[in-house]
Protein backbone atom coordinates (compact mmCIF):
# COMPACT_ATOMS: atom_id res chain seq x y z
CA UNK A 1 0.00 0.00 0.00
CA UNK A 2 2.84 2.19 0.21
CA UNK A 3 3.03 3.38 -3.13
CA UNK A 4 -0.78 4.14 -2.98
CA UNK A 5 -0.06 6.17 -0.10
CA UNK A 6 2.53 8.41 -1.47
CA UNK A 7 1.01 9.07 -4.33
CA UNK A 8 -1.77 10.57 -2.83
CA UNK A 9 0.60 12.09 -0.26
CA UNK A 10 2.33 13.76 -3.36
CA UNK A 11 -0.81 14.99 -4.79
CA UNK A 12 -1.38 17.07 -1.24
CA UNK A 13 1.86 18.36 -2.04
CA UNK A 14 1.18 19.65 -5.16
CA UNK A 15 -2.63 21.08 -4.69
CA UNK A 16 -1.66 22.66 -1.25
CA UNK A 17 2.23 24.88 -2.99
CA UNK A 18 4.02 22.83 -1.41
CA UNK A 19 3.17 23.55 1.73
CA UNK A 20 2.04 20.09 3.15
CA UNK A 21 5.26 17.61 3.25
CA UNK A 22 5.02 14.34 2.17
CA UNK A 23 4.77 13.42 5.61
CA UNK A 24 1.69 15.60 6.40
CA UNK A 25 -0.02 14.02 3.31
CA UNK A 26 0.56 10.54 4.60
CA UNK A 27 -0.87 11.22 8.31
CA UNK A 28 -4.37 13.08 6.00
CA UNK A 29 -4.39 10.08 3.37
CA UNK A 30 -4.60 7.45 6.71
CA UNK A 31 -7.35 9.40 7.54
CA UNK A 32 -9.24 7.80 5.19
CA UNK A 33 -9.96 4.43 7.01
CA UNK A 34 -12.56 6.84 8.99
CA UNK A 35 -14.04 7.43 5.90
CA UNK A 36 -14.60 3.80 4.58
CA UNK A 37 -16.21 2.69 8.24
CA UNK A 38 -18.45 5.98 8.22
CA UNK A 39 -19.70 4.54 4.69
CA UNK A 40 -19.68 1.19 5.69
CA UNK A 41 -21.71 1.29 8.21
CA UNK A 42 -24.51 2.97 5.58
CA UNK A 43 -24.04 -0.07 3.30
CA UNK A 44 -22.01 -1.88 0.72
CA UNK A 45 -23.37 0.39 -2.30
CA UNK A 46 -22.76 3.27 -0.70
CA UNK A 47 -19.28 2.41 -0.26
CA UNK A 48 -19.30 1.23 -4.24
CA UNK A 49 -20.55 4.99 -4.46
CA UNK A 50 -17.96 6.69 -3.30
CA UNK A 51 -15.37 3.99 -5.94
CA UNK A 52 -17.03 5.11 -8.88
CA UNK A 53 -16.93 8.99 -8.24
CA UNK A 54 -13.21 8.77 -7.35
CA UNK A 55 -12.78 6.43 -10.47
CA UNK A 56 -14.43 8.96 -11.85
CA UNK A 57 -12.25 11.78 -11.25
CA UNK A 58 -9.39 9.97 -12.39
CA UNK A 59 -11.07 8.89 -15.38
CA UNK A 60 -12.03 12.60 -16.32
CA UNK A 61 -8.73 14.00 -14.88
CA UNK A 62 -6.09 11.63 -17.38
CA UNK A 63 -8.63 11.58 -19.91
CA UNK A 64 -8.10 15.65 -19.96
CA UNK A 65 -4.68 15.24 -20.30
CA UNK A 66 -5.10 12.72 -23.13
CA UNK A 67 -6.67 15.48 -24.60
CA UNK A 68 -4.57 18.22 -23.99
CA UNK A 69 -1.16 16.36 -25.70
CA UNK A 70 -3.42 15.55 -28.82
CA UNK A 71 -1.88 12.06 -29.56
CA UNK A 72 -2.76 10.18 -33.05
CA UNK A 73 -5.32 7.51 -32.31
CA UNK A 74 -4.18 5.69 -35.53
CA UNK A 75 -0.53 6.00 -34.13
CA UNK A 76 -1.41 4.54 -30.89
CA UNK A 77 -3.43 1.48 -32.05
CA UNK A 78 -1.39 0.35 -35.29
CA UNK A 79 2.08 0.78 -34.06
CA UNK A 80 2.89 3.03 -36.85
CA UNK A 81 5.98 5.70 -36.30
CA UNK A 82 5.93 4.19 -32.74
CA UNK A 83 8.72 6.32 -31.72
CA UNK A 84 6.73 9.40 -31.82
CA UNK A 85 3.75 8.33 -30.14
CA UNK A 86 4.78 5.33 -27.42
CA UNK A 87 8.18 4.39 -27.98
CA UNK A 88 8.16 0.96 -28.11
CA UNK A 89 5.14 -0.33 -27.91
CA UNK A 90 1.18 -0.10 -29.13
CA UNK A 91 -2.04 -1.45 -28.56
CA UNK A 92 -3.08 -3.94 -31.21
CA UNK A 93 1.17 -4.21 -31.92
CA UNK A 94 2.79 -4.85 -28.62
CA UNK A 95 6.60 -4.93 -28.52
CA UNK A 96 8.78 -4.60 -25.93
CA UNK A 97 12.34 -3.73 -25.31
CA UNK A 98 15.06 -5.91 -23.40
CA UNK A 99 15.61 -2.97 -21.45
CA UNK A 100 12.43 -2.09 -19.91
CA UNK A 101 11.05 -5.71 -18.48
CA UNK A 102 11.51 -4.47 -14.95
CA UNK A 103 9.40 -2.10 -15.56
CA UNK A 104 6.57 -4.07 -17.38
CA UNK A 105 6.67 -6.30 -14.68
CA UNK A 106 6.09 -3.32 -12.50
CA UNK A 107 3.09 -2.53 -14.35
CA UNK A 108 1.62 -5.42 -14.09
CA UNK A 109 2.18 -5.91 -10.09
CA UNK A 110 0.13 -2.01 -9.92
CA UNK A 111 -2.46 -2.72 -12.06
CA UNK A 112 -3.53 -6.46 -11.15
CA UNK A 113 -2.74 -5.51 -7.18
CA UNK A 114 -2.77 -9.20 -5.46
CA UNK A 115 -4.77 -8.34 -2.74
CA UNK A 116 -7.63 -6.98 -5.21
CA UNK A 117 -7.74 -10.86 -5.88
CA UNK A 118 -9.28 -11.41 -2.08
CA UNK A 119 -11.72 -8.35 -2.40
CA UNK A 120 -13.23 -9.34 -5.54
CA UNK A 121 -14.02 -12.52 -3.97
CA UNK A 122 -15.02 -11.94 -0.82
CA UNK A 123 -17.28 -8.90 -2.16
CA UNK A 124 -19.29 -12.21 -3.74
CA UNK A 125 -20.97 -12.14 -0.36
CA UNK A 126 -21.58 -9.04 0.37
CA UNK A 127 -25.04 -9.70 -1.73
CA UNK A 128 -27.80 -11.80 -0.70
CA UNK A 129 -27.74 -14.67 -2.78
CA UNK A 130 -30.40 -17.75 -2.13
CA UNK A 131 -27.40 -20.18 -2.83
CA UNK A 132 -30.29 -23.17 -2.96
CA UNK A 133 -31.06 -21.92 -6.61
CA UNK A 134 -28.98 -22.66 -9.30
CA UNK A 135 -30.58 -19.75 -11.42
CA UNK A 136 -29.87 -17.35 -8.62
CA UNK A 137 -26.20 -17.95 -7.90
CA UNK A 138 -25.81 -18.02 -11.85
CA UNK A 139 -26.94 -14.68 -12.22
CA UNK A 140 -25.66 -13.38 -9.67
CA UNK A 141 -22.08 -14.93 -11.40
CA UNK A 142 -23.11 -13.74 -14.89
CA UNK A 143 -22.85 -10.10 -12.57
CA UNK A 144 -20.04 -10.42 -11.13
CA UNK A 145 -18.10 -11.52 -14.52
CA UNK A 146 -19.43 -8.46 -15.90
CA UNK A 147 -18.26 -6.11 -13.12
CA UNK A 148 -14.78 -7.25 -13.02
CA UNK A 149 -14.53 -7.17 -16.90
CA UNK A 150 -15.91 -4.06 -16.89
CA UNK A 151 -13.46 -2.59 -13.95
CA UNK A 152 -10.59 -3.88 -15.39
CA UNK A 153 -11.47 -2.27 -19.22
CA UNK A 154 -11.80 1.31 -17.34
CA UNK A 155 -8.61 0.53 -15.54
CA UNK A 156 -6.99 -0.11 -18.86
CA UNK A 157 -8.22 2.97 -20.54
CA UNK A 158 -6.71 4.70 -17.78
CA UNK A 159 -3.60 3.32 -17.71
CA UNK A 160 -3.25 3.90 -21.39
CA UNK A 161 -4.43 7.59 -21.20
CA UNK A 162 -1.66 8.17 -18.53
CA UNK A 163 1.50 5.94 -20.85
CA UNK A 164 0.44 7.78 -23.70
CA UNK A 165 0.40 11.05 -22.49
CA UNK A 166 3.78 10.69 -21.00
CA UNK A 167 5.03 8.80 -23.94
CA UNK A 168 4.17 11.41 -26.26
CA UNK A 169 5.73 14.36 -24.24
CA UNK A 170 8.92 12.96 -23.60
CA UNK A 171 9.55 9.92 -25.42
CA UNK A 172 13.21 10.70 -26.74
CA UNK A 173 13.77 13.70 -24.27
CA UNK A 174 16.76 13.65 -22.74
CA UNK A 175 14.59 14.19 -19.18
CA UNK A 176 13.07 10.90 -20.13
CA UNK A 177 14.53 8.75 -17.49
CA UNK A 178 14.81 11.69 -14.80
CA UNK A 179 10.61 12.06 -14.62
CA UNK A 180 9.25 10.26 -11.67
CA UNK A 181 6.01 10.13 -9.41
CA UNK A 182 7.29 13.10 -7.84
CA UNK A 183 8.81 15.53 -10.72
CA UNK A 184 5.93 14.22 -12.94
CA UNK A 185 3.45 16.64 -12.89
CA UNK A 186 5.67 19.37 -13.09
CA UNK A 187 7.55 18.64 -16.07
CA UNK A 188 3.80 18.44 -17.41
CA UNK A 189 3.30 21.50 -16.61
CA UNK A 190 6.84 22.77 -18.47
CA UNK A 191 6.24 20.82 -21.20
CA UNK A 192 2.17 22.28 -21.38
CA UNK A 193 1.86 25.42 -19.77
CA UNK A 194 -0.72 26.55 -17.85
CA UNK A 195 -3.80 26.30 -19.84
CA UNK A 196 -7.76 27.12 -18.54
CA UNK A 197 -7.01 25.29 -16.12
CA UNK A 198 -3.09 24.08 -15.23
CA UNK A 199 -2.39 20.75 -16.01
CA UNK A 200 -0.58 20.16 -13.38
CA UNK A 201 -3.25 20.39 -10.80
CA UNK A 202 -5.60 18.02 -13.10
CA UNK A 203 -2.13 15.38 -12.59
CA UNK A 204 -2.35 16.21 -8.67
CA UNK A 205 -6.19 15.67 -8.93
CA UNK A 206 -6.65 12.31 -10.46
CA UNK A 207 -3.35 11.12 -8.73
CA UNK A 208 -5.09 12.19 -5.38
CA UNK A 209 -8.10 10.04 -6.84
CA UNK A 210 -6.00 6.88 -7.82
CA UNK A 211 -4.67 6.79 -4.31
CA UNK A 212 -7.29 7.21 -2.26
CA UNK A 213 -9.24 4.52 -4.36
CA UNK A 214 -6.59 2.12 -4.30
CA UNK A 215 -5.61 3.03 -0.34
CA UNK A 216 -9.46 2.53 0.72
CA UNK A 217 -9.53 -1.13 -1.44
CA UNK A 218 -6.19 -2.03 0.69
CA UNK A 219 -8.05 -1.66 3.66
CA UNK A 220 -11.29 -3.28 3.13
CA UNK A 221 -9.34 -6.48 1.83
CA UNK A 222 -7.39 -6.36 4.87
CA UNK A 223 -10.51 -6.49 6.59
CA UNK A 224 -11.87 -9.38 4.79
CA UNK A 225 -8.14 -11.13 5.21
CA UNK A 226 -8.41 -10.63 9.49
CA UNK A 227 -11.92 -11.57 9.65
CA UNK A 228 -12.15 -14.39 7.01
CA UNK A 229 -8.60 -15.73 6.92
CA UNK A 230 -7.12 -15.29 10.17
CA UNK A 231 -10.52 -15.40 11.96
CA UNK A 232 -10.15 -12.05 14.59
CA UNK A 233 -13.17 -10.69 15.48
CA UNK A 234 -12.51 -7.35 16.53
CA UNK A 235 -14.49 -4.05 16.25
CA UNK A 236 -14.50 -2.32 13.07
CA UNK A 237 -13.25 0.44 14.12
CA UNK A 238 -9.84 -1.30 15.67
CA UNK A 239 -9.73 -3.44 12.44
CA UNK A 240 -9.56 -0.59 10.39
CA UNK A 241 -6.74 0.93 12.71
CA UNK A 242 -4.83 -2.08 12.59
CA UNK A 243 -4.60 -2.44 8.82
CA UNK A 244 -4.31 0.68 8.12
CA UNK A 245 -1.32 0.99 10.65
CA UNK A 246 0.47 -1.73 8.75
CA UNK A 247 0.35 0.57 5.42
CA UNK A 248 0.45 3.95 7.23
CA UNK A 249 3.58 3.28 9.53
CA UNK A 250 5.89 1.68 6.80
CA UNK A 251 4.82 4.94 4.40
CA UNK A 252 5.77 7.34 7.31
CA UNK A 253 9.11 6.12 7.35
CA UNK A 254 9.08 6.36 3.19
CA UNK A 255 8.12 9.36 3.39
CA UNK A 256 10.93 11.12 6.23
CA UNK A 257 13.56 9.08 4.60
CA UNK A 258 12.94 9.56 1.07
CA UNK A 259 11.75 13.34 0.92
CA UNK A 260 14.43 15.01 0.17
CA UNK A 261 15.29 12.05 -2.39
CA UNK A 262 13.41 12.41 -5.63
CA UNK A 263 15.41 9.48 -7.24
CA UNK A 264 15.53 7.03 -4.59
CA UNK A 265 11.74 7.03 -3.63
CA UNK A 266 10.95 6.48 -7.63
CA UNK A 267 13.23 3.10 -7.58
CA UNK A 268 12.28 2.06 -4.70
CA UNK A 269 8.14 2.58 -5.80
CA UNK A 270 9.17 0.79 -8.88
CA UNK A 271 11.00 -2.08 -7.15
CA UNK A 272 7.78 -2.42 -5.00
CA UNK A 273 5.12 -2.73 -7.75
CA UNK A 274 7.81 -5.59 -8.71
CA UNK A 275 6.95 -7.53 -5.59
CA UNK A 276 2.93 -7.22 -5.80
CA UNK A 277 3.51 -8.43 -9.44
CA UNK A 278 5.83 -11.56 -7.83
CA UNK A 279 2.96 -11.91 -5.27
CA UNK A 280 0.02 -12.61 -7.90
CA UNK A 281 0.62 -16.38 -8.15
CA UNK A 282 0.09 -16.67 -3.84
CA UNK A 283 -3.15 -15.04 -4.28
CA UNK A 284 -4.38 -16.75 -7.84
CA UNK A 285 -3.28 -19.84 -8.05
CA UNK A 286 -4.61 -21.08 -4.30
CA UNK A 287 -8.35 -19.44 -6.01
CA UNK A 288 -7.90 -21.40 -9.17
CA UNK A 289 -7.06 -24.35 -7.41
CA UNK A 290 -10.35 -24.19 -4.89
CA UNK A 291 -12.60 -22.86 -7.60
CA UNK A 292 -11.89 -25.73 -10.04
CA UNK A 293 -12.87 -28.61 -7.08
CA UNK A 294 -15.86 -30.04 -8.11
CA UNK A 295 -16.63 -30.24 -3.98
CA UNK A 296 -16.33 -26.99 -3.27
CA UNK A 297 -17.87 -25.71 -5.96
CA UNK A 298 -20.33 -28.22 -7.08
CA UNK A 299 -21.70 -27.44 -10.49
CA UNK A 300 -19.94 -23.93 -10.73
CA UNK A 301 -16.73 -25.25 -10.54
CA UNK A 302 -14.66 -24.01 -13.97
CA UNK A 303 -13.53 -25.83 -16.66
CA UNK A 304 -10.28 -27.07 -17.74
CA UNK A 305 -9.52 -24.36 -20.57
CA UNK A 306 -10.08 -21.31 -17.89
CA UNK A 307 -8.25 -22.98 -15.52
CA UNK A 308 -5.31 -23.18 -17.91
CA UNK A 309 -5.56 -19.83 -19.97
CA UNK A 310 -5.68 -18.13 -16.62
Amino acid sequence: DIQEVIGSAIAIKILSNGALPLWAGVIITACDCFIFLFLENYGVRKLEAFFAVLIATMAVSFAWMFGETKPSGTELLLGKALSSIVGCSSVLIPKLSSKTIKQAVGVVGCIIMPHNVFLHSALVQSREIDQTKKGRVQEALNYYSIESAAALLISFIINLFVTTVFAKAFYGTEVASTIGLVNAGQYLQDKYGGGLFPILYIWAIGLLAAGQSSTITGTYAGQFIMGGFLNLKLKKWLRALITRSFAIVPTMIVALVFDTSEAALDVLNEWLNVLQSIQIPFALIPLLCLVSKEQIMGTFKIGSVLKVSC
